[in-house]
């Protein structure tokens, strides 16, 4: 038997409305990238920023995640397409 701590959960309470700050270098292809993603499920998509020489935009993606296991596959989906160059 091991005295490893038990793991501790984030205390997010679920369903709940998360939000991910996406980060790539083309407006119109993070636009699809996150509706091929979030597939028509009800979320906001607003501009954030513009690097200062204009090679990178941040958009800020608002959705409604009803478990944790929902959050992580946005989350994964979101990292893994090649127009997201950082999700935070």
């Amino acid at each position: 038997m091991t005295d490893r701590p038990a793991e501790k959960k984030t205390g997010i309470n679920y369903p709940c409305q998360w939000q991910y700050k996406l980060i790539g270098r083309e407006s119109e292809s993070l636009k699809d990238a996150v509706k091929k993603i979030v597939k028509g499920a009800p979320h906001s998509l607003t501009p954030s920023r513009t690097s200062r020489n204009g090679k990178y935009v941040s958009y800020n993606l608002e959705l409604f995640v009803a478990t944790e296991e929902i959050r992580d596959y946005y989350f994964n989906e979101l990292r893994s397409h090649s127009a997201i160059k950082i999700i935070l």
